[in-house]
């Protein structure tokens, strides 16, 4: 009971959609990991001064409001230190759904459909090594610009935050599937209470493939 009281709903909401999802994941690269544990391609995946290309899709489901954003990403990078990787992507991102505006006299559903062209980094980190699969840590942000105000009342221009954990699998030494699920927050950082900032929150699930250049 404390934790309903701690979470509010709207959150609590979005987050127990979440479970389902990711324990199927879980449950594929587990048993992926065990049909395949006699092989252990990850090692030269991640040696220092390799580069990286990925493609991946990121689904994004908001904390109060039932918008959605999904992006395209694609990224390019290098390994900067050994476990240690830097990207750059380009973001193709479009939201879809409701978001209830309030005045002192009344509420309102405003139809949000948008499309959003992006740019972003990323720091991923691999601290924990399991045969074929990884655990990685990811810090990231960037800028994103729709063609309508995003959310309503906000501006074309925002930036946006990624921090993020995932689990990485090698099918071979230059080849991996990547799971994972982040803290998305965008917004044009004028701050919560500014009456031009009405910041998009949401939890992400993302999935990309990503290659190592021989």
């Amino acid at each position: 009971m404390q934790l309903n009281k701690a979470i509010p709903k709207n959150e609590r909401d979005t987050i127990q959609k979440i479970p389902k999802q990711f324990l199927l994941v879980i449950t594929f690269l587990i048993s992926f990991h065990i049909a395949n544990a006699q092989h252990n391609y990850s090692n030269k995946f991640n040696e220092k001064g390799g580069k990286i290309f990925s493609l991946g899709l990121e689904h994004v489901s908001g904390f109060n409001t039932s918008l959605e954003c999904y992006s395209l990403r694609a990224g390019y990078g290098s390994m900067l230190l050994k476990n240690l990787t830097i990207s750059s992507f380009l973001d193709l991102s479009i939201t879809n759904g409701f978001q209830v505006v309030r005045t002192f006299e009344n509420s309102a559903k405003i139809r949000q459909e948008n499309f959003g062209l992006g740019t972003s980094f990323l720091l991923r980190w691999y601290p924990l090594h399991l045969g074929k699969m990884k655990v990685f840590i990811d810090v990231g942000g960037g800028i994103l610009y729709t063609f309508e105000r995003f959310p309503y009342q906000g501006t074309k221009l925002n930036f946006t935050a990624r921090p993020g954990v995932g689990i990485a699998m090698h099918f071979d030494d230059n080849k991996q599937i990547v799971f994972g699920i982040n803290r998305f927050h965008l917004s044009n950082g004028l701050g919560y209470n500014h009456p031009s900032n009405p910041a998009f929150d949401g939890l992400g699930l993302f999935t990309s493939i990503v290659i190592r250049k021989k």
